[in-house]
């Protein structure tokens, strides 16, 4: 009897492909054969760091699609999630605003765009489900991508996910982004609403929420150096609550990009996650 074929791999769209994770996950995923979009301000920014990365100009031209465009732009967003005339499988979020100091003693740090992950979450949502009813497919459930998203650990409302040395750092100096992050997830959520199962909503195939401890630069160790604990979404109907955060102090972005790439992308399994707060730590 012939062994069964492999799936085909992935079509993938990039937000904030220029930032650490998601440019280590976009690297990984080209090298891979996979075909991707990626929506950027700047399309020479992402791929003078492709090309400092190694990935060949040929596999540029004919596996990555670049859209010049403001996350915020829902028509942009459509563009960078239709590839060969259809809506891609994944779509990977690494958006993130630049933090700046403030005068104020409760709340020191803020971003130069202090909610810019929860809007452009919620102009990607907006965006797929456009495109699904302009294709007819909205009475459909779950045919839409499954959305990735990087959010940050200290959002646990289940159990404390950073070391308590951290606490204080995470709850007073980085209040307004992790805020942002939180609405963020907030919004992924309530895109499923009280449907059970594993996080399909009408318009998605579910969601993965990655929760890095802080990020820092360096080289990666790879996936199995890499602690990974998760908790459910707290979603209606969902038994596993999980084994709950891996509690740990840093982790590199590339260790961050490659995870996402193999385990949620590139893994045939990656449904698995569905659902999911995933804390990543070293």
């Amino acid at each position: 009897m012939p062994s069964p074929s492999p799936s085909p791999a992935p079509a993938v769209a990039f937000f904030g492909a220029t930032g650490g994770c998601a440019s280590t996950a976009l690297t990984l995923c080209l090298r891979a054969g996979v075909k991707a979009t990626a929506l950027v301000r700047t399309p020479t920014k992402l791929t003078s760091l492709l090309s400092a990365r190694g990935v060949p100009q040929e596999v540029l031209d004919s596996q990555l699609t670049i859209i010049e465009g403001n996350v915020k732009d829902v028509d942009a967003v459509k563009r960078a999630l239709t590839l060969d005339g259809r809506i891609v499988d994944v779509v990977v979020s690494g958006v993130g605003g630049s933090p700046k100091l403030q005068w104020s003693l409760w709340k020191p740090v803020t971003l130069d765009d202090p909610t810019v992950c929860a809007t452009a979450m919620a102009t990607i949502l907006a965006a797929i489900e456009a495109l699904r009813v302009g294709k007819g497919v909205a009475d459909g459930k779950g045919d839409g991508p499954l959305v990735v998203a990087i959010s940050t650990t200290g959002l646990s409302a289940k159990k404390r996910d950073v070391p308590l040395l951290m606490v204080p750092l995470y709850h007073w100096l980085l209040a307004v982004p992790h805020r942002d992050k939180k609405e963020m997830e907030d919004l992924l959520v309530a895109s499923v609403g009280s449907k059970t199962g594993v996080g399909a909503s009408d318009s998605t195939r579910g969601f993965v929420v990655v929760r890095p401890s802080l990020l820092v630069d360096g080289e990666a160790r790879g996936t199995r150096s890499v602690r990974v604990g998760w908790e459910s979404a707290g979603l209606e109907g969902e038994e596993a609550a999980g084994p709950g955060p891996a509690v740990g102090y840093t982790i590199s972005r590339e260790d961050v990009g490659q995870w996402i790439a193999e385990e949620v992308v590139l893994n045939e399994k990656r449904g698995a996650w569905a659902g999911k707060m995933v804390t990543l730590t070293c």
